[in-house]
């Protein structure tokens, strides 16, 4: 039988040991924690920086379609949709809801473009569904012909809205310079 100096000892140890121990498990959480953190801030960075050069790349390119370009605007003075055939297309019309494969690039009021088909100097048209867009384009596309070039200019309240800038969208009135390739399946109208 252990004499009760020695078991006192043994108590101090084992209290002793169990001290290092919880004290080792919190400093491994701690950096355990901050390897995480150092983690996820070096993704947010890479996304911002991959973000950044995609805008730049967009900028970069001063005519991100054959013949037109971006242009400053008084975004006060756009209170309505405008559109205006730049080239008249001679192909089946687009109606409500189409499917369509478009070329297109958009910009702000300060002539800044936000949004294009052209990526690194290649201009690849983009396929989508007018019921997927913002209203601008879903209304503003109505009627055009393939073949044509249409420029949109499009109120703040028919592009991203209020909530532009909380949605990382561009906020305020757009305008868009969209050239119809082609309209998708059974989403054609007649000729016109």
């Amino acid at each position: 039988m252990a004499t009760p100096k020695s078991q006192r000892i043994g108590i101090w140890v084992i209290t002793l040991v169990m001290a290092i121990g919880s004290i080792g498990v919190y400093f491994i959480a701690i950096l355990a924690n901050n390897n995480d953190q150092t983690a996820a801030q070096k993704q947010q960075t890479d996304y911002a920086k991959q973000v950044e050069e995609m805008r730049k790349a967009r900028k970069a390119s001063s005519k991100p379609l054959d013949g037109y370009a971006a242009q400053s605007f008084d975004a006060a003075s756009v209170t309505e949709l405008k559109t205006e055939d730049l080239v008249e297309g001679t192909g089946n019309v687009v109606a409500e809801g189409a499917n369509i494969e478009a070329n297109y690039f958009g910009w702000t009021a300060d002539g800044q473009i936000f949004d294009s088909s052209n990526q690194n100097g290649t201009v690849a048209p983009l396929t989508f569904g007018l019921s997927g867009v913002i209203q601008g384009w879903s209304k503003g596309l109505v009627g055009m012909k393939e073949g044509g070039v249409r420029k949109l200019t499009i109120p703040s309240d028919m592009a991203y809205g209020p909530n532009a800038a909380a949605n990382s969208q561009p906020a305020g009135p757009l305008m868009f310079i969209v050239q119809l390739v082609s309209i998708k399946a059974d989403t054609t109208a007649a000729t016109q």
